[in-house]
């Protein structure tokens, strides 16, 4: 049967685990990253682990790694990432192979996701399919005729610098606009907090170093200005959807990623806002939903990308 490692890489911790061909995971762990320690020291550990836990497990054929940033699949090289301070032009690839011993194929974590769910989770058997990530940043992965498409220079797939508003929001890229100053984990506790400061006595205004998580539960409990807060972002969300609709006509959208843990409390605003500003109803059969791998997507998606080993458009 054969098996494979996959590999997660985030600026905070790293998702590993052991998989065989059919998705399933024998051994799975997670490690922190430590970025500051360089890229050698962090593959070293990450051998390390692997070494720790694959007793008895025979036929380990290959590696793949999901990494959050501008990332060459091709050449295996990572040009950089915001979530990993001094990661720059990495030869990740290389890295892996010599550490590990075997063929290493190296993408973006959305790329990794989008095909993680493509093959195990809301996407499987869906020949057109969008992986949307929503967290700090927007990210996504696209699969075109059953084929992960990764576009001329490997960077196809950034919704979240797609823009929804002209001189808008300022984006952490430096334009200004991008639908993920508006939807991305840091613009839904500014918007809670500027709601919060036209209501006093609100459950949500005591709350130190509020988060999406703490305006989920607050939405949940019925608190309005939280509910509000969700419902705007998912007006927003609709848009940016819409956008790659129209593009890419899928088949279904899968939400993934901290911020989908919300639940209908955006996707049911975002479909209301989809359907409201898509151009023809023929574009309404689309269905939005949220990913079903959680936070396994990444890595199990780089392993299945491992497993396939075949150089997508």
């Amino acid at each position: 049967m054969g098996f494979v490692y996959g590999i997660d890489i985030g600026g905070t911790n790293i998702k590993l685990g052991i998989v065989d061909s059919g998705g399933g995971v024998v051994k799975e762990g997670m490690i922190p990253t430590g970025a500051e320690e360089g890229p050698r020291a962090v593959t070293a550990r990450i051998s390390k682990w692997f070494d720790s836990c694959k007793k008895n497990i025979p036929d380990i054929d290959r590696v793949g790694v999901g990494c959050a940033g501008l990332v060459d699949s091709k050449k295996g090289i990572l040009f950089s990432s915001p979530n990993l301070p001094g990661w720059s032009n990495v030869e990740l690839g290389k890295l892996f192979s010599e550490e590990l011993n075997l063929p290493a194929i190296i993408d973006n974590d959305a790329n990794c996701a989008a095909y993680g769910e493509f093959r195990l989770g809301a996407g499987k058997g869906v020949k057109h399919f969008i992986c949307v990530t929503l967290g700090t940043g927007v990210g996504a992965g696209l699969i075109i005729n059953g084929r992960l498409h990764r576009g001329f220079s490997g960077q196809a797939g950034e919704i979240g610098h797609t823009l929804i508003k002209v001189e808008g929001r300022l984006c952490g890229c430096g334009n200004r606009g991008c639908l993920e100053a508006y939807i991305g984990s840091s613009a839904i506790v500014e918007r809670a907090k500027k709601m919060l400061e036209q209501e006093s006595g609100n459950s949500l205004a005591g709350v130190e170093q509020l988060s999406v998580k703490d305006i989920t539960k607050a939405a949940e409990d019925g608190n309005e200005i939280a509910i509000r807060t969700l419902e705007k972002t998912g007006w927003y969300f609709g848009i940016g959807l819409v956008n790659a609709v129209h593009i890419i006509n899928p088949e279904v959208i899968a939400v993934g990623g901290g911020v989908s843990g919300a639940g209908d409390l955006i996707l049911n605003p975002t479909r209301e806002s989809f359907a409201e500003h898509v151009m023809n109803d023929i574009f309404l059969d689309v269905r939005i939903v949220t990913a079903q791998l959680g936070n396994k997507a990444s890595f199990l998606g780089a392993a299945m990308l491992a497993f396939d080993h075949k150089q997508e458009d």
